[in-house]
């Protein structure tokens, strides 16, 4: 029995064994079917890593061509950019505004660009930055800007805040708009627009002195002239001369009158040409007094001529014939009977000034400035009522400073006027 037992625990044996083994082998099986599982998932995912970093290349390959265009329109770009901080730091400059300002962008960067504006205009600019950082959309502005020689742009400046997930400090961007030549052609136009609107006064005022100035003249000369032709075999032969004179004193004046017409208009025109020669100062004037005299002697104003003799002076003739003319008629004018004129010269620094002083009523201190603007022509009525257009010294003036001198007036009211205008000696 004994024996039977043990060959029985033997067989029994084997067949725990048995039982055992089919569950061990269904584990490894199931854990080998984990393992696939697990490693088809890391082929997927692979595979998708793989897509991803794909798309992350071809997108950063893209960005990258994006930035290479942006860098290239930013610095090949025909208008000045500049890339702001909010503290108006420049952080980017491209080439057109480094060529703008002549100096290099790396020494550009990280300069205020408040530094390259005037005084008078840097609050401009910085209400300018204030309100692009806080408001949306371009904001814009005017202003003067200068480069490394200190020349000056009228620029537009176009301002919007831009935004750079890289950076979190706010910047701008700024563009100049170059506004110097289309300022330079509204000048220009704004210039020709005045000029035009003096030509317009002018030639309102040119058909009033026809109309209104001559016509006084006129009709003294055609009194004179009507009673000579009527009546000449009444009168007797001091009333003759008398009429004679004043025929005569008229007709001067109407030539002085006609005169400076003529020239005024050929100035308005430009067609004045200036022709200087050397010519005798004394000998000229001497003409000039002996021309003017019968209305001194009428009024019995003694003219004294007291230039040199010697003075020679390089000037146009006709131009200064009628400056001193006209300064003589307008002494003789204003001067009362018993009056005196004197004329003389002095030589200063290669110049001659010539000075032609009357014992006349004056001028007011506010008119001074006025006596020689073609804008004003300013007509006074003389002390024995003489009248004129106002053209005479406005006319003195043009033709003193086109020969290279200036004019001038030293007055008083009530205690007479010396006007003194300068000649070159020499050509120069």
């Amino acid at each position: 029995m004994k024996r039977t037992e043990k060959q029985s625990d033997k067989t029994t044996k084997p067949q725990v064994k048995k039982k055992i083994t089919p569950k061990a082998d269904k584990q490894v099986v199931e854990k080998m079917e984990d393992v696939k599982r697990l490693v088809h998932l890391l082929q997927v995912h692979q595979i998708e890593l793989e897509h991803q970093n794909q798309e992350l290349r071809i997108a950063q390959e893209e960005l990258e061509a994006s930035r290479n265009k942006y860098v290239a329109l930013f610095d090949f770009s025909p208008i000045p950019y500049f890339t702001l901080g909010v503290d108006g730091v420049i952080k980017e400059v491209n080439l057109s505004a480094s060529k703008m300002f002549g100096i290099d962008r790396n020494k550009l960067i990280g300069k205020h660009f408040v530094a390259f504006i005037p005084i008078e205009e840097k609050d401009i600019f910085n209400s300018f930055i204030k309100t692009v950082f806080n408001s949306p959309g371009k904001n814009t502005c005017e202003l003067k800007v200068m480069n490394k020689d200190k020349s000056r742009f009228h620029v537009l400046l176009e301002g919007l805040e831009i935004e750079d997930a890289l950076e979190q400090d706010k910047k701008c961007q700024v563009a100049l708009i170059d506004l110097t030549e289309y300022k330079r052609i509204e000048d220009s136009f704004k210039k020709s627009n005045e000029e035009l609107k003096i030509l317009n006064t002018t030639k309102d005022k040119f058909f009033s002195i026809i109309a209104h100035d001559l016509k006084s003249p006129f009709q003294s000369l055609l009194g004179s002239s009507e009673i000579l032709a009527t009546e000449i075999e009444s009168l007797s032969q001091e009333e003759i001369i008398r009429f004679s004179r004043q025929l005569n004193d008229n007709l001067k004046i109407f030539y002085v009158l006609l005169e400076n017409l003529l020239y005024w208009s050929m100035m308005q025109r430009g067609m004045i040409e200036y022709n200087p020669i050397r010519l005798n100062l004394f000998d000229l004037v001497k003409k000039i007094v002996r021309i003017s005299n019968q209305s001194a002697v009428k009024k019995n104003i003694l003219i004294v001529n007291s230039i040199d003799a010697g003075i020679v002076v390089y000037a146009d003739a006709d131009m200064l014939r009628s400056v001193v003319l006209n300064l003589l008629v307008n002494a003789i004018k204003f001067t009362s009977t018993e009056g005196q004129i004197v004329i003389s010269s002095t030589e200063k620094n290669g110049f001659v000034e010539v000075s032609i002083q009357d014992t006349g009523v004056g001028i007011e201190s506010g008119k001074s400035s006025q006596l020689f603007d073609f804008s004003k022509l300013i007509s006074t009525q003389g002390t024995a009522g003489e009248k004129g257009t106002g053209l005479g010294l406005p006319l003195c003036k043009e033709f003193v400073e086109k020969q290279g001198g200036k004019i001038w007036v030293e007055s008083e009211l009530g205690k007479g006027s010396k006007f003194i205008f300068t000649l070159r000696k020499k050509y120069s």
